[in-house]
């Protein structure tokens, strides 16, 4: 929200508690009329006064709206100020070593044996992806049945494929996605079952699945359907989970990829990634640059550490909870 309106929304609220207390100052008017003024006028009274009581409770609460909307606004502008005054202090910083004989001859304002010091600190942590249910496997195999449209090319079925079966990992510096300063870096995982492998390192209640195998039938066969569709979704998704349980049990999940002409490889490979994770059983994430999030970041549109520590927590029989982010 910009400064201007801001400061319309501050006037707004200006307005509505001067409004406020006009109403308030009636209904003291009324309630303090002398036993026979309020005798003689009690059926004209008694509906004023609720009708203004009612006002007076939505004033309050439009108030208190507005109230929170104005500290939600102001946190903005303060964090994209601090923003945007981080770099020049950093560039300050540099200069400040190689610039001091530049400045040398100039006189000091301060007491030379007091010493400045500054302090700042960033929360890299707080995130959480919700966990939802778990499958209960004998063993640890998954079967999972694509249907395509006509217009579905091979290339796309095994772009799909990779997202899922894939074991390679890559390497990217925290500092892309905010997660840690420049220098520090983070796995990521291109495929499920590299992820999953990861995760079965732990030991958990339930089996992790581990191996995925494609049945390659137009029936209702496998735990998991693909459906492939070119038609657009009338809400705009691109895709749409949806699985079927008993008690904390899934037992069969209908994944659907819509508009798949239009979507580029990077594109289709994500939204797999993330549609299955939901057909594992993670929930959504509140990190924005996180895979599992609502609306995915294509930053980095890979698999992480924190839903490798959902899926070991799910598994773990914690379902229905929510997994801390360590990053």
């Amino acid at each position: 929200m910009s400064e201007k309106s801001l400061a319309r929304l501050k006037d707004h609220l200006d307005l509505m508690k001067k409004e406020l207390d006009s109403t308030t100052s009636q209904i003291k008017q009324i309630e303090t009329k002398n036993k026979t003024e309020r005798k003689s006028m009690q059926k004209i009274d008694e509906p004023a006064i609720r009708s203004l009581k009612n006002q007076e409770a939505d004033l309050i609460q439009e108030i208190s709206k507005i109230q929170k909307e104005i500290k939600k606004s102001r946190s903005k502008i303060l964090l994209i100020a601090e923003l945007a005054v981080l770099p020049a202090m950093f560039l300050i910083l540099l200069m400040s070593g190689v610039t001091d004989t530049i400045f040398s001859n100039f006189e000091s304002k301060e007491t030379p044996n007091v010493l400045r010091t500054k302090y700042f600190t960033e929360n890299l942590r707080g995130d959480t992806i919700d966990t939802w249910k778990s499958w209960r496997l004998v063993d640890n195999t998954l079967s999972i049945n694509i249907l395509k449209s006509p217009r579905v090319t091979e290339h796309q079925l095994e772009v799909i494929k990779n997202a899922i079966i894939s074991e390679k990992t890559e390497e990217f510096d925290d500092s892309l996605v905010h997660k840690g300063p420049k220098g520090t870096k983070s796995m990521y995982y291109v495929g499920w079952a590299g992820a999953l492998k990861e995760a079965a390192k732990e030991e958990t209640k339930y089996n992790i699945p581990t191996n995925f195998e494609f049945v390659g039938s137009n029936g209702g066969e496998g735990d998991i359907i693909i459906t492939l569709s070119n038609i657009k979704d009338s809400d705009g998704y691109t895709g749409y989970t949806k699985s079927i349980t008993e008690d904390t049990e899934i037992l069969k999940s209908f994944i659907t990829i819509y508009d798949i002409s239009n979507l580029s490889d990077d594109q289709l490979e994500t939204i797999v990634r993330h549609e299955f994770g939901h057909a594992l059983g993670l929930g959504h994430s509140t990190a924005t640059e996180d895979l599992m999030a609502p609306t995915i970041d294509m930053t980095i549109p890979y698999i992480t550490d924190c839903n490798i520590d959902a899926i070991v927590n799910l598994y773990n029989a914690k379902s229905d909870s929510q997994t801390v982010c360590e990053k």
